[in-house]
């Protein structure tokens, strides 16, 4: 039998908890390891990951007359005892310092001159714990555990430890008790997460002219990419720094995601428009896909038309055709493949087979329809396994198949005949009115009214009501605290919309009035899985619009990739994803559709979005939500999970509820009298809804 002494230390963040100290007899290191961890079971103390107590620690037996009762767990021994030696795990007892006892007969010269050596002697002596914080503060307060100093004044590896442990946003100051134990932190040379840390930081210039929310952000992305229960190789660590420094903080968040996803990116390429263009993906090439890589494999494409060969082993006289077309730079199909190529989000992430085959089977002319040309892109290219192509695609572009390329879309015919359904179908119902009808009858009814000397009630008798089988206002309101993305094909489209305006009595469009030349007002609304501020959101729709006059402007409509959203961190709500099993087939669809993109693509697009089209930009913006903690929550929490600044500021925050609530207490409610259109739980179809009957409640304030 021998004895094993054990400690157990408290982890930084947890300031209630205290180290341990057990030893005990055993038959051999394994059962040693087995029975301590037995021990922290039964006394009911966690270790580990998510626990206040790390992995229990194998010392040096040491023998002295206050040895604790064996099976016995000490927290008081780390107050008398420290580890320490050649080998770091030999206990010492704790020395302190005395302080001087006076000496009879000095002058006060000479007490102030002593005192000036004893602080040099301090201050070299002990570099550590009580010396810095006794620097830091009072010596009033060098006893005081709750006194916190300026992390500022304190050293660069102080500092980051410190934001190394903060989980939930950086911090200024610390206590003594905490920058004890972040000395230990620094110390312990066994931890390998804190000391590559600490030596990867050291490796990148500049690091310590940054503030603390930059080093917080630094620590949590190295921690994301580089988990601490696992060793990783310190040169990644190193490069990984750097990058990150070197990165804009816009792509940071992408930056993070790719390489804890295992893709070791070297910068982010941007589309034109300043979505993220992909690449640094495994893919079916050698190396990482760039622009002369992707315009080679336009080039092979269109070659590919008329002659056989391998992708993978192009022969001379196909390299030499196809650097000729590139450095030309003369035909027009390869400029215009080109560039439709470097404007598709995610563009680079395509394999080698599936670019030349794409551009292979392109219809002959196509391309000069540049609608119709992206139309066709976005159909034919669905590939997921972009490592591992399909063999029908590789036999396509290597020309060994004549096949057209594989599409996840129905046939045409089967779209025409649905088309012809939905004509026969539509001559069958009655039609509901559009709003250019509604117009003309409001004009017609215009015409009817008496003259002003006369006076008449008021009345809604030539306002088109929409049915709507039941109580619509309650139904919209319940569904939008839990709703989910629902795409609508005739809304899916880049920003750009067609402008309306909204007349204040009836909710019409008004054509004959002016378009304003400056927007400030922006409704949004957003389709989530989930009611919490951290709720993943599939789908965003926005619309400009002027309140005062009641005209909408440009639109905003992007499906978001479910995944993506929860991979950021979002959480899904039980609830809302049962209230969605209970939906159409075409609802649910709609969560799935292949032609979602990232969360933090969509974010960075509609923070575009309001930068080129609102005047004055973030300053002026003025973003509406339906729901004080709905909409425009949900969407600041998902910046924050992407590590995307809000392009908006938090007291630009505008709630539609309260402005319907205003309406109702002047009597005046046109939720549900403007009809809607398009189809419902679509969020652009939502935000345009909701425009205008704002603005509509507006206006009768305001004329009120």
């Amino acid at each position: 039998m021998s004895n094993y002494a054990y400690l157990i230390k408290a982890k930084a963040k947890s300031a209630d908890a205290k180290s341990l100290f057990c030893w005990f007899s055993a038959k051999s290191d394994s059962r040693a390891d087995r029975e301590i961890l037995n021990i922290l079971e039964d006394a009911g103390i966690s270790v580990g990951r998510g626990a206040d107590h790390q992995l229990p620690i194998r010392t040096n037996w040491f023998i002295v007359d206050d040895l604790p009762e064996e099976n016995v767990l000490d927290d008081t021994w780390c107050d008398r005892y420290e580890l320490g030696g050649e080998d770091g795990i030999s206990w010492g007892k704790i020395v302190t310092q005395e302080p001087d006892e006076p000496v009879e007969g000095l002058t006060p010269e000479d007490d102030a001159g002593d005192a000036g050596d004893a602080g040099d002697a301090g201050d070299a002596g002990d570099a550590g714990d009580a010396g810095d914080a006794g620097d830091a503060g009072d010596a009033g307060d060098a006893g005081d555990e709750n006194a916190v100093y300026p992390l500022a004044t304190m050293p660069f590896r102080t500092q980051l430890l410190a934001q190394f442990v903060a989980d939930d946003r950086y911090t200024y100051h610390i206590s003594i008790p905490e920058r004890n134990r972040l000395s230990i932190l620094e110390m312990d040379v066994d931890n390998h997460a804190v000391q590559d840390l600490i030596l990867a930081a050291e490796n990148v210039p500049d690091i310590k002219s940054y503030d603390m929310p930059g080093l917080w952000k630094f620590t949590s992305a190295m921690k994301s990419v580089f988990p601490a229960e696992k060793r990783h190789e310190l040169g990644k660590q190193v490069q990984f720094a750097k990058l990150w420094f070197q990165t804009s903080h816009l792509d940071r968040g992408i930056l993070t995601k790719e390489w804890s996803s295992g893709n070791f990116i070297t910068t982010v390429n941007r589309t034109p428009s300043g979505a993220n263009a992909g690449g640094g993906n495994k893919t079916d090439r050698l190396t990482e896909l760039t622009v002369l890589g992707l315009e080679y494999e336009i080039a092979l494409g269109l070659i590919a038309r008329d002659k056989e060969f391998d992708i993978y082993n192009v022969p001379m006289e196909i390299d030499i055709q196809a650097n000729s077309i590139m450095n030309k730079f003369d035909n027009k199909e390869f400029l215009a493949t080109r560039e439709l190529f470097m404007s598709i989000p995610g563009g680079r992430d395509y394999s080698r087979a599936c670019n030349i085959a794409t551009v292979k089977t392109t219809p002959v002319g196509l391309w000069e329809d540049r609608v119709a040309h992206r139309e066709h892109i976005n159909h034919v290219m669905t590939e997921t396994d972009h490592a591992h192509p399909d063999e029908l695609i590789v036999d396509i572009a290597c020309g060994r198949s004549s096949m057209p390329m594989p599409t996840n879309i129905a046939k045409i015919s089967d779209l025409r005949k649905a088309e012809t359904a939905a004509d026969e179908t539509a001559a069958v119902k009655p039609k509901k009115k559009t709003y250019e009808e509604l117009r003309e009858d409001l004009d017609e009814a215009r015409k009817n009214i008496p003259p002003k000397n006369i006076p008449v009630p008021e009345t809604t008798s030539n306002v088109q009501m929409e049915e709507t089988g039941g109580d619509e206002a309650a139904d919209h309101d319940e569904m939008s605290e839990g709703k989910a993305a629902a795409e609508h094909a005739a809304c899916d489209a880049e920003p750009g919309g067609a402008s309306a305006a909204v007349n204040i009595e009836s909710g019409h469009h008004n054509g004959d009035e002016e378009l304003p030349t400056e927007y400030v007002h922006i409704m949004v609304d957003i389709e989530t899985m989930g009611k919490k501020s951290n709720a993943p959101i599939v789908s965003i729709g926005a619309v400009l619009f002027d309140p005062a006059t009641g005209i909408l402007g440009e639109t905003f409509y992007k499906v978001v990739s479910l995944e993506s959203a929860v991979s950021w961190g979002a959480e899904i709500d039980p609830s809302t994803v049962i209230w969605w099993l209970k939906q159409s087939s075409e609802a649910r669809s709609a969560i799935a559709n292949d032609d979602a993109i990232k969360l933090d693509d969509a974010l960075l697009m509609f923070t575009d979005f309001i930068l080129e089209n609102v005047t004055g930009g973030r300053k002026k913006a003025q973003v509406w939500g339906n729901g004080a903690t709905f909409d425009n929550t949900i969407l600041r929490s998902s910046f924050d999970l992407a590590c995307l600044d809000c392009p908006w500021d938090y007291w630009n925050d505008r709630d539609v509820r309260t402005m319907v609530e205003l309406g109702k207490s002047i009597g005046f409610n046109p939720k549900t009298a403007i009809p809607f259109e398009g189809e419902r739980h679509n969020a652009l179809a939502d935000a345009q809804h909701q425009a205008k009957y704002v603005s509509a409640i507006w206006q009768r304030l305001i004329k009120n």
